[in-house]
C-alpha cells in the first residue's frame, strides 16, 4: 500500500497539473468536449484510468491506477509502464480504442479510459474589422467569437459574418449573427492552431446607437453617456423586431417607446403601447437610436457637485439638485432646465417640481452676471482706462 501512496504522489507532483503550468497562460474552459468530435494534438493533457486499479506487479512495471500525461510535441501518448502511442489527429475515442489495444499486447485484461483534462494551447490571429487586430493565444476549444471577444469585439463598420483560414489551407464560414432558435452564433467554428479570422467592413449596414442620455454635451457639465456605433448587416425585409432577434434580443432597461429609426432627417418609432412592435421595414445606412433606460440621473452647472445623481422615481428636480450638493452662490435656480432626448422639456420655477423621468438631465445656468463676467470685466476696464486718459487730457 505505501509502495502505491509513494508511486501516485510521484505521478501527481511530476504531471502537468494545468494548461497555466504549461504556457504560462491561464484560461477557464466552458466548452464540453465531444469525445467523437474533439481532435487531440501536441499540447493536450490527458487522463488515464485502469478501471479496477493495479496489482503490485503492474505497479512494480510503472502503471498506476490514474495517470495524467501530455502528448508530446511528436503527436505521442507516453504513458508510463504502457509505452507511447500516436495519438495526434485521433479522436478522444480513437486514441482510447488505440491505447487499448496497446496495452492489451502486454495486459490482455486490463481496461483503459482516457478523457481530456486540459485542452492545448494554441495561436490563432484576427484580422480586419476587430478592435484590437492581432494573434492571441486561446485553446483549442475556443471558438471565433471567443476570439474576437479578446480582440476587442467587432469595430465600427466591421461585418459579422467573415471567414477563418486554417493552417492546412481550408477556409471556413463565421456569421455571428444569432440564431433565434438555438440563441448561439449561425457559425461559430472552433479555432486550430494557426489559424486566421478575416472581418470585412459591412456591404448592407445598419448603425446602432444605445444611448441611455441624449442630450448635447455641450449643454450639461457632465459627460455625455453615448456608446459607440454597432454596425450590423441587413437582412432581406428586415424589420427592427427580425433584426433585433439576429442581434440575440435587447436587454431588460430599453424604452422602446422612445426608441428610433432615423433615416434622412426623419424619425419613424418602433413601438406603439397598444399593438407592439410596427412592422416597419429598415433599409440600408439606417441609424436606429436605442434608449435605455438609466439608473441616474446627471445633473450639471451651477451645482456644488455636478454629477450623476442615483434615480429615484419620487423626486423632483428641485431634489436631486440638492442632491447634487445644491446651487451654486451664483446659480440662476429659477432658470433650471429639464432635457429629454435633448429635447428642453420645460425651465424656470415651474420645472423645480417635475418629477424627471430616467434618462432626463438637469442643468443649472448660472446668473446673467456670471455667465458673463468677462465681457463685464472688460468693459469695466476699458471704462477706467477711458475715463482716466479722460481727466488727464482735461489738465
Amino acid at each position: 500500500m505505501l509502495i502505491i501512496i509513494f508511486l501516485m504522489l510521484i505521478q501527481i507532483i511530476s504531471a502537468p497539473s494545468s494548461a497555466q503550468e504549461i504556457t504560462g497562460t491561464s484560461k477557464f474552459v466552458l466548452e464540453q468536449v465531444d469525445r467523437n468530435a474533439y481532435v487531440l494534438g501536441p499540447g493536450d493533457v490527458v487522463t488515464v484510468v485502469i478501471e479496477g486499479g493495479c496489482t503490485e506487479a503492474l505497479l512494480g512495471a510503472g502503471v498506476l491506477p490514474w495517470m495524467i500525461c501530455r502528448i508530446g510535441s511528436d503527436g505521442y501518448l507516453s504513458v508510463s509502464g504502457i509505452g507511447a502511442v500516436a495519438v495526434d489527429g485521433l479522436t478522444i475515442d480513437e486514441a482510447q480504442y488505440a491505447l487499448q489495444r496497446s496495452v492489451s499486447n502486454f495486459y490482455p485484461l486490463l481496461n483503459v479510459t482516457l478523457s481530456l483534462s486540459e485542452p492545448r494551447m494554441l495561436r490563432a490571429s484576427v484580422r480586419g474589422m476587430v478592435n484590437e487586430p492581432g494573434t492571441y493565444i486561446m485553446t483549442s476549444l475556443d471558438r471565433v467569437s471567443l476570439l474576437v471577444r479578446e480582440a476587442g469585439g467587432i469595430s465600427a463598420y466591421g461585418s459579422r459574418t467573415g471567414n477563418l483560414f486554417t493552417a492546412n489551407g481550408d477556409t471556413l464560414e463565421v456569421n455571428l449573427h444569432i440564431d433565434h432558435l438555438t440563441g448561439s452564433p449561425v457559425s461559430d467554428p472552433f479555432l486550430s492552431n494557426g489559424a486566421s479570422v478575416l472581418f470585412e467592413a459591412c456591404e448592407n449596414p445598419v448603425y446602432l446607437l444605445r444611448t441611455s442620455m441624449t442630450y448635447p454635451a455641450a449643454e450639461i457639465d457632465v459627460p455625455e453617456k453615448v456608446s459607440s456605433v454597432e454596425t450590423w448587416e441587413l437582412g432581406f425585409y428586415d424589420s427592427f423586431e427580425a433584426l433585433i432577434s439576429r442581434m440575440g434580443g435587447l436587454p431588460g432597461n430599453v424604452d422602446l417607446s422612445r426608441t428610433r429609426i432615423v433615416r434622412n432627417n426623419g424619425h419613424f418609432p418602433v413601438w406603439a403601447d397598444s399593438v407592439g412592435f410596427i412592422n416597419q421595414l429598415i433599409l440600408p445606412g439606417d441609424t436606429i437610436l436605442i434608449v435605455m433606460y438609466s439608473d441616474s440621473i446627471p445633473v450639471g452647472g451651477a451645482v456644488m457637485m455636478p454629477g450623476m445623481v442615483t434615480y429615484r422615481p419620487e423626486s423632483t428636480v428641485h431634489q436631486y439638485i440638492l442632491a447634487a450638493g445644491g446651487p451654486e452662490d451664483n446659480a440662476n435656480l429659477g432658470g433650471a432646465v429639464l432635457l429629454r432626448d435633448g429635447i428642453e422639456m420645460g425651465s424656470g420655477s415651474d420645472i423645480l417640481e417635475v418629477k424627471p423621468l430616467p434618462g432626463d438631465a438637469i442643468e443649472v445656468p448660472y446668473t446673467w452676471i456670471s455667465q458673463n463676467k468677462d465681457a463685464i470685466i472688460i468693459v469695466s476696464t476699458v471704462f477706467t482706462i477711458w475715463y482716466t486718459l479722460d481727466r488727464i487730457l482735461d489738465k
